[in-house]
């Protein structure tokens, strides 16, 4: 399983996907509070499918806003450390 955060026109958009299939996404506005509702929203959409963290093979991130942004900056940290940790747990 995959989730992707999709930041575009101030939507955050987070979506499950297995093979290429969404199985579920959870979407909210940016409001330059990314960095307080990021990852409560992620765990809320792993609850939600009654998964864990360790479930997730990786995560992406899509964005149209520059890398000089904090949201963006915020969001590429997130996914880095997930992947980093999935790295290092294998």
């Amino acid at each position: 399983m995959i989730i992707q955060v999709k930041i575009e026109n101030k939507i955050i958009e987070l979506s499950l996907s297995e093979k290429e299939k969404i199985l579920d996404t959870l979407t909210f506005a940016e409001d330059h509070d990314l960095a307080s509702n990021l990852l409560p929203n992620i765990d809320s959409l792993l609850k939600k499918n009654n998964l864990r963290p360790k479930d997730i093979e990786k995560m992406k991130l899509k964005t149209d806003i520059a890398e000089s942004y904090t949201s963006f900056r915020i969001a590429k940290a997130v996914e880095d450390a997930f992947n980093w940790a999935k790295a290092v747990d294998n």
